[in-house]
């Protein structure tokens, strides 16, 4: 299996709130110009920076709801201070004054305007068409098979694909494939190893200065002095500074504090997101497909909902259905992650509740409760840690703040296309998936379910 083989296998579109929508149509004179960012092999923050600069504004005073992937074409909303004393530009594209180059692409055109600067919660979610590439005969048609599985059809007769909302992969890029969970140095206290995993374990995915930095904190971690005069100067590589400046008693605690504030927000938002995921693992495991407590406490039979085919095919009526989408289901289907096996119950399994269901981010004043709390026991008894060890000794911030998140959601306007030649791997199939998610749902998680 292969995602991204070329940008354009992987295609995410934003989707604005119907209310700002409705404000943009309204009003031609916001304090504020909204931007449709269309850009290809550029991460969000260099979209901005170029597109800054041939307005001839700071990047941050420009605008986003999110970051978008940098190897896929994507399509986001921007905001851009409109300037009352020139007129605002319908169309923007790169010139030599932005860096233009031959691998990457990007484009803005006038959306509107708003009284507002964007932000994530003008947005709905995403539109996702993605190109699954090498896969063999076998292969697509379990990804038609589990499609059907979880397939439910909309009120407005559209079809779905109902899925457990797992974190997806890219929540946990800070956990340093395997090394560890940085918060989980942090709640021991253990300031030292949380910032070696951050700025001292080489990751993969690393590029540019970043890359520069992780691998020269690696090779000379405790020569303070040395690392900071050869270190990019960039914001992670702050701490080395006061690590050089303690000489032979560096001050570790201080050191990490030093490092930007988002990024460490993020250490312990992927921790929660860990255990969230944990916990849906459990309450699954124990889940049954026939009788489920609800979320009222009361014992309901899990409704069963109309039979839809999410598979666009070119069969006539009267042809046969292939024999492995009649064939008899499993109640729960499973899926390998490099972060934790995920599981998805079939849609005929999935009481509706599920989908009105919020299970916390887990912080150390959360109340453990049904139908979620002794599954959250458990994950955590398997952690070695308790609600009361969520904290940083010895700083205010960064601190778990509990946040709710919907136990389950449907992936809308869902298709998947029969399989077909790949056209770019001989001798190999293709398939093509379409569905739309609401904001903070994960479209690797889709693909996860649907068996990739």
């Amino acid at each position: 299996m292969t995602l991204r083989r070329i940008p354009s296998d992987f295609l995410v579109e934003e989707r604005l709130s119907s209310e700002v929508a409705d404000q943009m149509r309204a009003s031609s004179t916001g304090r504020f110009a909204i931007y449709s960012l269309r850009k290809t092999s550029l991460t969000t923050p260099d979209a901005v920076n170029r597109l800054a600069r041939e307005l001839g504004v700071r990047p941050d005073t420009v605008g986003y709801a999110g970051l978008k992937d940098k190897h896929a074409e994507t399509v986001q909303f921007v905001s851009v201070p409109a300037n009352p004393k020139r007129p605002t530009p319908e169309q923007i594209t790169p010139t030599a004054r932005s860096e233009a180059a031959p691998d990457t692409r990007w484009s803005a055109t006038l959306a509107g305007t708003l009284d507002h600067e964007l932000s994530s919660k003008d947005i709905d979610g995403n539109r996702f068409v993605i190109v699954v590439r090498d896969l063999a005969r076998e292969t697509c048609d379990e990804m038609i098979r589990r499609a059907r599985l979880l397939g439910v059809e909309s009120p407005d007769g559209t079809k779905a694909l109902r899925i457990v909302n797992y974190f997806g992969a890219q929540r946990f890029g800070s956990a340093r494939h395997g090394e560890g969970w940085i918060a989980k140095a942090l709640i021991a206290g253990d300031f030292e190893l949380a910032l070696k995993l951050a700025i001292g374990t080489p990751a993969r995915k690393d590029s540019g200065q970043l890359r520069t930095l992780t691998r020269l904190c690696a090779q000379h971690w405790g020569k303070w002095e040395r690392i900071a005069k050869d270190a990019p100067r960039i914001p992670e590589a702050k701490p080395l500074a006061v690590l050089a400046r303690g000489g032979e008693n560096p001050n570790f605690k201080q050191a990490f504090a030093a490092l930007p504030a988002f990024l460490q927000a993020l250490y312990l938002e992927a921790y929660q997101s860990h255990l969230w995921n944990r916990i849906a693992h459990e309450m699954l495991q124990s889940h049954s497909p026939s009788q489920r407590e609800g979320a009222g406490g009361r014992a309901e039979e899990a409704p069963l909902p109309p039979e839809a085919s999410l598979v666009t095919t070119k069969r006539k009526p009267r042809d046969k259905a292939p024999k492995l989408a009649r064939s008899a289901p499993s109640p729960i289907l499973k899926s390998d992650d490099e972060f934790g096996e995920m599981l998805f119950p079939e849609a005929t399994a999935m009481p509706v509740w599920w989908l009105e269901l919020d299970v916390p981010l887990l912080a150390k004043k959360s109340v453990p409760v049904p139908p979620w709390g002794d599954a959250a026991e458990r994950v955590l008894q398997r952690e070695e840690i308790t609600l009361a060890d969520l904290r940083v000794p010895g700083l205010d911030r960064p601190f778990f703040g509990e946040a709710p998140r919907r136990f389950a959601v449907d992936a809308t306007n869902a298709s998947i296309s029969p399989r077909e030649a790949d056209d770019l791997t001989p001798k190999r199939f293709k398939c093509e998936v379409r569905f739309e998610l609401p904001r903070g749902s994960y479209a690797t998680v889709v693909l996860r379910a649907l068996g990739q």
